[in-house]
């Protein structure tokens, strides 16, 4: 099942807590209307308050994430992951995205891996 990961930064100007409001009201619902072919859309938050910091010996030097969700995107195969890719190169589907993103989080620091 292919599956990709985005690290996904929110705007400065917006709390933790309206950035996963909007995310999960707004976004999500979005993008699942835009991208048929996504069989799963889990996001994991990583809010400071949830920081371990110096808790752990396996920890870094305490240093805070510059992320603040991990969104994972899958799909049932090769083929729907190839039409979430051409569908994204629709410029009506890439600037409704853009619109919405602009409301609450920092699409620069987005990084999107594929994940086996």
């Amino acid at each position: 099942m292919p599956k990709l990961i985005a690290l996904i930064s929110k705007k400065s100007s917006i709390s933790e807590e309206d950035f996963k409001i909007y995310y999960e009201s707004n976004h999500a619902p979005l993008i699942e209307s835009l991208f048929p072919t996504l069989n799963g859309y889990k996001r994991t938050y990583l809010f400071e308050s949830n920081l371990l910091g110096d808790t752990l010996p396996l920890e870094s030097d305490g240093a805070q994430s510059q992320f603040n969700v991990i969104t994972e995107l899958t799909f049932e195969n090769e083929e729907d992951l190839n039409q979430f890719f051409k569908r994204g190169t629709n410029q009506e589907v890439v600037e409704a995205v853009r619109k919405d993103e602009a409301n609450f989080l920092d699409g620069q620091k987005t990084i999107m891996y594929r994940v086996d």
